[in-house]
């Protein structure tokens, strides 16, 4: 009883100690009072003060305020029920302090959420002192060590819950939003903190925006690109950098419950760089993803064959021959290769043949080209916005089969003012250059056929006979 006693004394000289209590201020308390109360005995506490000696020990009992949870914020002065006035604890305790106090109560709650056999009167008394605690180191009550004694709540689980705590603040400050209410009156003051988790977590997937381009195609990757994660629409307060990997995930990194804006500052090989900005609700506790894709770098700058006569070097066939029909074989390997090392088998294969077309001017050109129009058989094109295209990579063409009147041996195809014949395969490849892929060399070339000649023989014969052989002394010479 005198333990008891000696803590409802002690009241009236807390008043005299600045160091015991939080700073006053004025406070303009609205009409409404509030009723706090002591419940139940949740059990007893051992004032230990930090040269080691116990100055008091008491039964704490449960406080509420409305029947809500509160907590003793003034380990010296002694509790009274009775009606009180609430203030905010803004205007008696820094943001520091708060959050103090405010996180670990909310370590303890978890703590005792997750571990059976800790009864809610324990649970209750865990989260009363480490509010103690937290204020003896604010205030220099000089008992930054009160605990429960360990007939009620074993040292061992008071030493991890009392360590927990300590290490969850300083991981935790700013991570939460922290704030709470002072309710004041006759008597002890009671606190009421809550701590919200204030961040969630955001990462991103990329994918290719045309997979059948960019698919088995080593030149394109979906890995190394980077976005900005930013928290203003003008994208210049960067909180963070997101790396896509080989499957286009990023990891997640951490920041505030709210809407964050993200925009693409790399492009990964082979696509181009997205420029929207992208807004992104972020909610507390949870990972939100974003998913975007880019679009693969493609020419649709085309090869265009003209076929032509090569002794007129025009397009113009001669005699009975024709120039309609040659057909091209085309083949189109997903990597960078030259004559000497292509693979065994190209990624896709399109025959096209030359069709007859006229220009502006009424001329009938010879032409093929990658396009349906032209196409004897293959593979399917490849397309990007409603049109035909290249991906990057290495093409090849040949001319495989001469139009009727026309020898395949000896063609060749020019660039226009170009003094170089190209005879057999031509290769080419489609690279990067910038934010774009370009078809290297000339996009048109002639083809030039030679005409097949004939000739005239003539075998002469004797007229009755029919024979080669000349009668009597007569020749055929």
């Amino acid at each position: 009883m005198k333990k008891i006693l000696k803590r409802l004394c002690t009241g009236f000289l807390a008043f005299a100690t600045v160091v015991t209590a939080l700073p006053s201020s004025t406070v303009h308390a609205s009409n409404t009072q509030y009723w706090t109360e002591s419940k139940e005995r949740v059990g007893i506490v051992e004032q230990v003060m930090n040269d080691g000696s116990i100055s008091s020990t008491f039964n704490e009992g449960h406080l509420t305020v409305e029947g809500e949870d509160a907590y003793c914020i003034d380990i010296n002065t002694a509790f009274k029920n009775g009606y009180k006035t609430k203030a905010d604890a803004s205007t008696r305790m820094s943001a520091d302090q708060i959050a103090d106090v405010a996180l670990s109560i909310e370590y303890v709650k978890q703590y005792t959420d997750s571990h059976s056999g800790i009864s809610s009167k324990h649970a209750y008394l865990l989260r009363q002192l480490v509010v103690w605690q937290r204020l003896s180191v604010q205030l220099d009550w000089q008992c930054d060590n009160v605990r429960a004694s360990y007939d009620e709540i074993p040292k061992a689980v008071q030493d991890e819950v009392f360590a927990g705590a300590k290490a969850f603040v300083k991981e935790n400050k700013g991570r939460y939003d922290c704030g709470g209410y002072i309710y004041s009156g006759e008597g002890q003051e009671l606190g009421q903190f809550w701590a919200k988790l204030a961040v969630g977590n955001t990462k991103l997937q990329k994918t290719s925006t045309n997979a059948n381009i960019t698919d088995g195609n080593g030149i394109y990757s979906i890995a190394g690109a980077t976005y900005g994660v930013y928290s203003d629409k003008d994208c210049t307060k960067q909180l963070a950098t997101l790396t896509t990997d080989t499957s286009g995930n990023t990891e997640a990194v951490e920041v505030r419950a709210t809407t964050v804006y993200i925009k693409e500052l790399s492009a990964p090989a082979g696509f181009k760089i997205d420029k929207t900005v992208y807004s992104l609700s972020v909610e507390a506790g949870k990972t939100a993803t974003l998913k975007v894709s880019d679009t693969p770098k493609v020419t649709d700058t085309l090869i265009e064959l003209f076929k032509i006569d090569m002794e007129t070097q025009k397009s113009n066939p001669q005699g009975n021959a024709s120039l309609e029909g040659a057909e091209f074989t085309w083949n189109f390997y997903a990597g960078y290769y030259n004559k000497n090392n292509l693979p065994a088998q190209p990624t896709r294969t399109w025959v096209t043949k030359t069709i007859a077309e006229k220009d502006s001017d009424g001329a009938i050109h010879y032409i093929t080209r990658l396009a349906d129009k032209y196409k004897v058989s293959g593979d399917s094109f490849y397309t990007q916005d409603g049109k035909n295209v290249l991906p990057l990579g290495t093409l090849t063409v040949e001319e495989t089969k001469s139009p009727s009147g026309y020898l395949l041996a000896g063609a060749y195809m020019q660039a226009d003012g170009s003094e170089e014949q190209i005879k057999g395969m031509y290769l080419t490849q489609i690279t990067e250059d910038g934010d774009l892929a370009v078809l290297s060399g000339s996009n048109q070339y002639h083809v030039s056929d030679k005409v097949i000649r004939g000739g005239v023989k003539i075998q002469k014969r004797d007229l009755e006979t029919k024979d080669t052989k000349a009668q009597g002394g007569a020749t055929l010479k």
